[in-house]
Formats: structure tokens, sequence, C-alpha cells
């Protein structure tokens, strides 16, 4: 089968080249990226790294929820900002440097944090859901929204030098809750969060490939796994998760046939 091109650019063609020229992917893939919207909660050294990479990639729309202004410690981690931009609301610096990067996305932001109330506006028509938020309740409220849409969700977070990134698939896989029951008693208060640059922008990464493979059907994506490394130790590991079949969020979905 010929797939046609003229639907994209000469400069088009030229900048996701080196990814067309990858086996299994080529143009198909690349059309299917630029059809898809995820919606991505916070542009921070997580998720400011996967909206880079699908930006670079071509991702057709992104939606991006981040609440605040920007301050000097974001500076050794966010890769969306820059020095000039101290001061300024997050999400308006965020779409400023998307814009630079690819302005062939359509980038919507939202200048607010995932919550319960505001999730579902969030996510609106997003094909798929990435988790880059620090905070456990926004991560549950993602994996809710993500369960009930039946929406996959690919999650990355890291705290200190540790990091983990996995893709749910509500009703065939463990949802978050089947991961994290319980928050983890340290992952509370982000105003002592340590952190420094290459964690969030390993998990980001690693991240953003997830959301490319699972859009694309590109590779194998993480399912019914987690990545999870050490940076201290250069420690990696790729560990099986699975279902609670209690699970208070997707155990309704029943077991998968």
């Amino acid at each position: 089968m010929t797939i046609e091109v003229e639907d994209f650019t000469d400069f088009q063609l030229g900048r996701y080249s080196r990814q067309i020229r990858l086996e299994g992917f080529g143009l198909a893939a690349q059309r299917r990226l630029r059809e898809s919207h995820v919606a991505i909660s916070r542009g921070g050294g997580v998720g400011g790294t996967i909206a880079l990479h699908l930006a670079r990639a071509g991702i057709g729309r992104l939606t991006i929820a981040h609440g605040g202004t920007l301050v000097p410690e974001y500076l050794n981690r966010m890769p969306l900002i820059f020095t000039g931009d101290i001061g300024r609301p997050c999400v308006e610096a965020f779409a400023d440097t998307l814009a630079k990067v690819n302005p062939d996305v359509s980038v919507q932001v939202v200048g607010s944090y995932v919550t319960d109330d505001n999730v579902e506006e969030i996510v609106g028509d997003a094909d798929l859901i990435a988790d880059g938020a620090p905070l456990f309740e926004e991560r549950y409220a993602l994996n809710r929204a993500a369960v009930a849409r039946r929406l996959p969700l690919v999650s990355g977070a890291m705290y200190d030098t540790e990091g983990f990134v996995t893709t749910v698939r509500p009703g065939s896989g463990p949802c978050l809750a089947c991961i994290f029951p319980v928050r983890p008693d340290y992952w509370t208060d982000i105003g002592v969060f340590p952190a420094i640059g290459p964690g969030p922008t390993i998990v980001g990464a690693m991240a953003a490939m997830e959301v490319i493979k699972v859009l694309t059907g590109f590779g194998e994506p993480l399912d019914s796994r987690m990545w999870f490394f050490d940076l201290r130790t250069n420690m990696t590991q790729t560990l099986k998760v699975g279902r609670d079949p209690d699970c208070t969020v997707c155990a309704h979905l029943g077991t998968p046939g």
C-alpha cells in the first residue's frame, strides 16, 4: 500500500524524516501523531519534558494544566522556561516555548492544577492522558478519569534520584490505584521536594516515548510493567505490576478475556 505524502509539506517531511525512517514507524505513525490530542498534568520537569518531546515529534494537540507563577527554584529542571520567565504565569511561558519549538502543534493551557473538580474539563476529548504531576491527589484524579473514559494513561514521576514510568490501559492491566493503593508517606510536601534536572528529564523522555508508542502502535509499551531507576546507584529495573481484583477504582471493569 502506498501512503500519500501530499498532506505533509516538504518542511514537515524534513523535520520528521529521522523518525519516519524508523522501521515500523513511517508516515502512517507520523499521521497518527498529528491527529492525536494529549492532555498533560503539569509542565514542569517531567510534564514539560513530555510536552517538549511530543511537540518535536509532531503531536497534533496538547493541553497542559499547571498553576502558579515561575520562581527561581524551577530553573534547575524545567525545560520549557528560561531566566527571563521568572514571575510569569507558568503556562504562558510553556506555551511560548512550545510555539517556538513547533508552531504546527496546537497548544491549549489551563492555569490551574488538576483536581477532582476540573479533571474532566482538562482531559476533554484527549486521546491519552500523560501524568507528570508530583502530588498523588492529582495523579489519582487523572487515574480515575482515565478509568472512567477507558483512556490510556502514561504516568511518570520522580522523587530525589528515583523515578518510574508505567502505562495504564484501563480494563486490561492495573490502574495507578492498583499499583499505589495508598500514597507513599514521604510524597507529601513538594515545598521540600528534592530534585536535580537529569531525574525528571529521564522520566519525561521515557514517558514521552511511551505516549508515542501507545498512540502510534510502534514498539512495546510498558503495559502491566513499571520501569524504575535510581540515579544514585545507576540501578534500573523493569517490574511486573498486576491488577488488584478489589481495586476501588477499576475492579468494576472486570477481568480481561
